[in-house]
């Protein structure tokens, strides 16, 4: 009996792992795809005190945070997860009244870092310092 339960479970874990290896293909397989080549995107930044500042870039960067950076707009840390945005047109985020650097595109939230964030011809991009966690 002990031996049909240990076998159902094993059966069970191996199912849970190719599963998981299978939604990991998948997400690889639809995620956006960088594309090489020439783009131009806008960068507004959203100071604290509300004010905005419009930038705009030529590019042959393919992820955001490589525009950023080697345009000097933008500083950070990198992480696990790639660029942690500290520091944008000069304005640093404090970290005791809980600010932080939002992201948006088009004005609808991000899901990923700059460092994984696909640009595309004629994209616009939102940094807002923004305070409260």
């Amino acid at each position: 009996m002990e031996k049909k339960q240990n076998k159902k479970l094993l059966i069970a874990i191996v199912a849970v792992i190719i599963a998981a290896v299978a939604m990991f293909g998948i997400y690889k397989t639809l995620m956006p795809k960088a594309k090489a080549g020439e783009k131009e995107i806008t960068v507004v930044v959203v100071h604290g005190d509300k004010t905005e500042k419009k930038f705009n870039y030529s590019t042959d960067e393919e992820y955001l945070a490589n525009v950023l950076t080697d345009n000097k707009l933008a500083e950070g840390d990198d992480g696990e997860y790639g660029l942690f945005i500290t520091t944008v047109d000069g304005e640093t985020a404090d970290d005791s009244k809980e600010q932080w650097w939002c992201i948006t595109e088009g004005g609808e939230a991000v899901t990923t870092s700059a460092s994984e964030l696909v640009i595309e011809d004629g994209d616009q991009f939102e940094l807002t310092l923004t305070e409260g966690y």
